[in-house]
Order: structure tokens, then C-alpha cells, then sequence
């Protein structure tokens, strides 16, 4: 299960994605991220639900 620090992060991350290369990232990109943050976390299937939460709560025009 996500942690509320890896969701922060990974939104922090998304954040500064997009930023830098002015695109958004693909969820496979959001799970190396993670991956590599947490030292290779196990992901459970909700966890992509949520990986896919942020990503468009993050990336979302205003």
C-alpha cells in the first residue's frame, strides 16, 4: 500500500515533470519513479488507481 509520503512526493514529482520537459508523464513513468523512490515497493492493483488519481488531479488544465 501507498504511503501518504510516496503520494506526496510523486505529486511533488509530477509537478516538476512537467515543468522541466513542458509534457505529462505516463503512468509507466509514475511507477519507475515510485519504484525507484521506495527502492523497488511491491504494487498492489489500487495503487495504480492512485498512481492514475494524481496524475490527473496533477496535470489537470485550469
Amino acid at each position: 500500500m501507498l504511503t501518504t509520503k510516496i503520494t506526496y512526493v510523486l505529486a511533488n514529482w509530477i509537478k516538476e515533470w512537467r515543468k522541466c520537459r513542458n509534457e505529462d508523464p505516463t503512468l509507466d513513468d509514475c511507477l519507475k519513479f515510485v519504484e525507484w523512490k521506495s527502492d523497488n515497493y511491491n504494487l498492489i492493483n489500487s495503487d495504480w488507481m492512485i498512481f492514475e488519481k494524481i496524475l490527473i488531479y496533477e496535470t489537470e488544465k485550469i
